[in-house]
């Protein structure tokens, strides 16, 4: 299950997108590491996805992060300030 949710915090201006599902993790060897680049657990993979997206986000002017839920998933938090 993934569950998405929005809010804006208006006396900070923020707005906040967090992602969550209830898969495994993030392993823990790597979490520290998740958004650098060829960093990957799977077989097949390059390693790029999450370094991609932080890229993108820090060129909006945002920060992204990257934790585990209990008992078990993942969580990634996009944050922005509202610019007027």
């Amino acid at each position: 299950v993934i569950r998405i949710s929005s809010t804006y915090d208006a006396s900070s201006r923020k707005v906040t997108l967090e992602i969550v599902d209830n898969g495994p993790g993030f392993n823990p060897d790597v979490l520290d590491k998740v958004f650098e680049p060829y960093v990957t657990t799977k077989l097949k993979g390059s390693g790029l996805g999450m370094a991609i997206v932080q890229n993108i986000v820090e060129q909006h002017g945002g920060r992204i992060f990257a934790d585990n839920v209990e008992p078990h998933g993942a969580r990634i938090v996009i944050e922005f300030d509202h610019q007027t």
